[in-house]
């Protein structure tokens, strides 16, 4: 036993009250070099009574409490009793040095967190909520210290603090902190830990907009930037909720977070640093996720943070410009930003900075970034125009051999979009037999279900939207072309369901008008009745009718009934739909009261197809 100790022993068994204290005084001083083996050294001080032994008792447990193998000492009931007892007294003093002997057992100790218990966290809440009526600095300061270690990693304390109104009382002390922010830093760098591991157990709830303004607050005046990160992460965690991004927009978080960005970048030199960066430009882009907070934002193209973003677009920080291009296709979610944008260049910086992207060995984040903002842009019929004048196929073309799922994604459905009602683009487009063959790869072999689709889409688009037939034959010369459209008709969006009848039937169309035209155009027709039956449209149609009778709508059937027509004036087609029970299939469409003014054409269909 500690040489201390011993001394310790011995005065309080003389009950020499000048010595105990001497004693006390000594073991404080040297607190870290002793080692507990027992906690009997220490019991015969949990009946002293003298308010100073009491004060030096408790200073000297949080002394011996800093070392790991202490600590496992003093976790243990009769010792949390003590100190938690002392609070009774309401001496400041003594009561500071309580918290600090119980937040240095809580310390990475889940064992002295359990002792202390629900209980033990109502009584220091009262303690806290004592700190700030009387407004001693330090007591606060040390309240909350043993608050984040009393709650760190017990999901029930931290659940139960909620339950108890910590939040109100937290916001309240920041609030009064704010006005002296640099002398209370620990004590709110103390209480923004705790309200970050509180943050995770508020389902369905968010924080308050009082104690989100003050967050807002901490920034502007915090001069700390692990502060500012704490701060960040807390916000961060608010922006699922729509309030919450429109109450900060105009609390100008957005403005802010540039500004931290700005005044940091330079110092971003390692992992940790670089996630910062990260997750406050995270926050500028989901705040602009929010309609209200990006329209406020963009105020007429006239926004701080709307310029600010442009500003990035040109940044050498990967994830500046990330986030500058991100910014930007979310401003572009409104047709009034959209035209005013173009008409302002922004789609042609875009497309600049996609020059500079559009292969391979660069970075897919930038490439599907500026590409999902390009999508936004040619959204409108009359930016369509512009955006291809000012190079859009030449720049994506080359982006076609990028083997990346979420590019192709937003490269297929950007070209599907700017071809809408663009026929000399469409028909560039669908001219290019590499394309089709890309088209055909990846709506077969693609693991991701959105380029499949979008594959297909965008191969009836541009048979839609060239207006010619001059791409047909290239289009019947490549295998699977068609079988493309085919397996769009069984479809679970009803969008693409009408896509592929669209298609299909201009493809038929000509078929029909070519049937008895010259050599090369009836071989056309001919081949394509083949790739229809070799392509199982039966089948396809057969399923559709199955699984989504009741749920078809009435268009759907009319461009079924439409294709259907069109393929039985092929006697080989006709055939495949009577051997595989069409006009069955077909015939249970009456029974659908929303069909009913289709009723006598499905049933004409029917019996056309069954009497073959």
């Amino acid at each position: 036993m500690n040489s201390l100790l011993n001394e310790l022993n011995e005065s309080i068994k003389c009950n020499n009250e000048e010595d105990i204290i001497h004693n006390l005084e000594a073991i404080v001083s040297q607190g870290k070099t002793i080692e507990l083996t027992s906690l009997s050294p220490i019991e015969p001080l949990f009946q002293q009574k003298c308010n100073e032994i009491l004060i030096l008792a408790a200073d000297a447990i949080a002394e011996i409490a800093k070392s790991d193998e202490n600590r496992k000492v003093l976790t243990d009931k009769e010792v949390t009793s003590f100190l938690l007892s002392l609070f009774k007294y309401k001496n400041v003093p003594l009561t500071i040095q309580s918290c600090r002997a119980l937040g240095n057992i809580c310390f990475e100790n889940e064992s002295a967190r359990e002792l202390i218990g629900k209980d033990g966290l109502k009584t220091l809440i009262s303690v806290i909520t004592f700190g700030k009526a009387s407004k001693d600095a330090k007591l606060q300061m040390v309240a909350c210290g043993f608050m984040l270690n009393l709650l760190m990693g017990n999901d029930d304390l931290q659940k139960a603090a909620l339950e108890y109104d910590i939040l109100n009382l937290m916001k309240d002390i920041l609030n009064e902190e704010l006005n002296d922010f640099e002398a209370h830093e620990d004590c709110c760098t103390h209480i923004l830990l705790t309200l970050n591991m509180l943050t995770d157990h508020m389902i369905d709830t968010w924080l308050s907009e009082d104690l989100c303004s003050v967050l807002v607050e901490i920034l502007k005046i915090s001069k700390n930037p692990e502060i500012s990160v704490i701060c960040l992460e807390i916000i961060h965690g608010q922006l699922e909720n729509n309030d919450t991004k429109l109450f900060l927009a105009k609390k100008g978080i957005c403005e802010l977070v540039y500004e931290l960005v700005e005044k940091y970048k330079d110092r971003v030199d390692d992992e940790e640093s670089r996630a910062a960066l990260k997750m406050a430009c995270d926050i500028i882009v989901l705040v602009l996720t929010g309609d209200e907070p990006m329209d406020l934002l963009y105020n007429n193209g006239n926004g701080i943070v709307y310029k600010n973003m442009l500003s990035w677009l040109n940044s050498d920080d990967f994830d500046l410009l990330s986030t500058g291009i991100l910014a930007i296709g979310n401003f572009a979610r409104n047709d009034f930003h959209c035209t005013q944008m173009v008409q302002n260049g922004i789609a042609k910086s875009l497309l600049d900075l996609l020059e500079k992207h559009n292969t391979i060995e660069k970075d897919i984040k930038v490439q599907h970034a500026i590409l999902s903002a390009l999508r936004n842009l040619v959204i409108l019929p009359q930016n369509k125009g512009q955006i291809l004048h000012e190079g859009l196929v030449r720049i994506l073309y080359p982006m076609l051999n990028i083997d990346h799922s979420h590019v192709t994604f937003k490269l297929l459905g950007t070209l599907r979009i700017v071809i809408d009602g663009q026929d000399e683009a469409a028909l560039d487009l669908i001219m290019r037999k590499d394309l089709l063959e890309k088209l055909v790869e990846w709506c077969f072999n693609s693991d991701h279900l959105g380029v499949r689709g979008e594959a297909s889409r965008l191969l009836a688009w541009l048979i839609k939207n060239c207006h010619s037939t001059k791409p047909y034959p290239i289009i019947l010369s490549i295998k699977d072309c068609v079988k493309c459209l085919v397996e769009m008709i069984p479809s679970n969006h009803a969008v693409m369901q009408n896509e592929a009848f669209y298609a299909l039937n201009l493809l038929c169309v000509d078929r029909i008008s070519n049937s008895n035209s010259n050599d090369i155009d009836a071989c056309n027709s001919q081949n394509l009745d083949k790739i229809l039956v070799e392509a199982e449209i039966s089948k396809k149609i057969n399923f559709l009718i199955n699984k989504y009778k009741e749920k078809l709508e009435p268009e759907t059937v009319v461009n079924l009934l439409t294709l259907i027509e069109r393929l039985i004036v092929s006697p080989i087609l006709l055939e495949h739909l009577k051997d595989n029970c069409v006009g069955q299939e077909l015939n249970k469409l009456v029974d659908v009261k929303k069909f009913t003014d289709l009723h006598d054409k499905i049933k004409l269909l029917s019996n056309t197809i069954d009497s073959g």
